[in-house]
């Protein structure tokens, strides 16, 4: 993990370091989605099929490796001390999608590195084009209004404790590697600890 780590501040530097950028626009990936382990799904005969476990290790552990969300953290912090702006702008279709004329169509692609667009003609390196349509995103998504970064919403689960374990505040459930739902329980005190100042000398009794 030190050596992601290190990646991720050398990205940052190089790219931060050119005094002529003052825009730095990245896709909003859902990392932790992408590294899902797959399924194993029973067919017809009720048996296992192949379902490419071994295929989408070695894909996440590459997503892994490369550090994305540092980069971009990491990126964003040093661009704010400098004046300078990071923006995060939807993935969806950025592949399909042609820089010069916005037509999205699946067969606009029409291999793993030809972009071909089916209405203006446009030719292009599929990856190169991608980037085009990243950096039109990042430019057009404040002038429209919205915010630069997008924020995820994180869901909590909370248990209401009974009477007899009052000196408790709701516990947050957690869930542990084996499934098994745990409380995570935090005292009143520590909850309303710094909270209440202390009580002035001259009010306390004797």
């Amino acid at each position: 993990m030190h050596v992601h780590h290190e990646y991720a501040h050398q990205t940052r530097h190089a790219l931060v370091i050119h005094a002529e950028c003052e825009l730095y626009v990245f896709e909003d990936l859902r990392i932790q989605n992408m590294t899902k382990r797959p399924k194993a799904k029973k067919d017809a005969s009720r048996h296992f099929p192949p379902y490419g476990a071994k295929a989408k290790a070695g894909l996440n552990r590459a997503i892994v490796s490369s550090a994305w969300g540092e980069v971009v953290s990491f990126t964003r912090y040093k661009a704010l001390r400098q004046g300078k702006l990071v923006i995060t702008v939807p993935p969806q279709h950025r592949s399909q999608e042609c820089a010069v004329c916005t037509f999205t169509f699946p067969d606009n692609r029409k291999s793993q590195s030809e972009f071909v667009c089916q209405r203006c003609g446009h030719t292009d390196n599929a990856d190169h084009n991608a980037a085009m349509v990243i950096a039109q995103r990042g430019i057009t998504k404040p002038l429209a209004g919205d915010p630069p970064i997008q924020k995820h919403k994180r869901t909590r689960i909370f248990r209401k404790l009974g009477p007899e374990r009052s000196e408790f505040t709701p516990g947050e459930i957690a869930q542990d590697a084996k499934g098994h739902k745990q409380a995570v329980q935090r005292s009143m005190s520590q909850e309303l600890s710094g909270a209440i100042p202390n009580t002035p000398a001259s009010t306390r009794q004797g």
